[in-house]
């Protein structure tokens, strides 16, 4: 039902971009994707910015220090670049050592942005569920605790203003992290957009990767309709 509601949506728009789509119900477990080429990948532009912090968190056992804290909190709720980059080059060792977690929890579809590149690291949405899985649905791993969930949880609920759009269409409460580039002429974007809805007993992981979007706001607006059609069909 899901997929062909999906498909609908996606119709309506110019026959040339790639849509990935995954929602994952925190009730059963249960998964629905969608892929308007199945097994392309796309850039995960700025969404993968939860993984760098989710991979830190890791590695300290959730112990920030207060630098850490500050440039994990740009990074996420304003998106700050460069706050990334310093995350990455001096905490991680580089966008490469960033197979770990993506090995850790079994995202076999997604790969190290080369020249590291961090936004230009390949995925699915079906394998940003994983990580989103991790986050929201699955307090008996041990790749996360209880404490750096939450702390990712608070910067997710708190994005600042400009960036509330795309999966928390139609939603009061919500998890997000956008991400949006374009790397190179004709500048198309790519935009995607990951988190979680705490739809009371009803609660979902989402994850909409899109490109070819010309202006931008084609990709926002696809992405929010797909949102709040998911809503319903839980």
């Amino acid at each position: 039902m899901k997929s062909l509601l999906w498909k609908a949506i996606i119709n309506g728009y110019a026959n040339n971009h790639h849509i990935l789509i995954a929602l994952q119900s925190q009730k059963d477990g249960a998964i629905h994707e969608y892929a308007s080429v199945p097994g392309y990948r796309l850039p995960t532009a700025s969404i993968v910015k939860v993984a760098i912090l989710a991979q830190l968190l890791h590695n300290t056992s959730g112990n920030l220090n207060s630098y850490q804290q500050e440039l994990a909190r740009k990074m996420i709720q304003n998106s700050d670049n460069n706050a990334a980059d310093i995350l990455v080059d001096r905490y991680l060792g580089g966008t490469s050592n960033m197979q770990a977690i993506y090995s850790a929890l079994g995202m076999t579809q997604t790969t190290p942005g080369q020249g590291n590149h961090w936004a230009r690291t390949l995925t699915t949405a079906t394998d940003q569920l994983k990580l989103l899985n991790e986050i929201f649905s699955n307090p008996h791993s041990s790749y996360l605790n209880d404490q750096s969930r939450e702390y990712i949880k608070s910067l997710m609920s708190s994005v600042s203003a400009d960036q509330r759009w795309g999966i928390s269409a139609g939603s009061s409460q919500y998890y997000l992290k956008n991400g949006w580039s374009a790397f190179s002429a004709p500048w198309t974007w790519y935009v995607n957009s990951i988190g979680f809805i705490p739809q009371g007993d009803n609660g979902y992981s989402i994850a909409v990767l899109t490109d070819n979007n010309l202006p931008m706001s084609v990709g926002v607006n696809i992405i929010e309709s797909i949102a709040r059609s998911s809503k319903n069909y839980i």
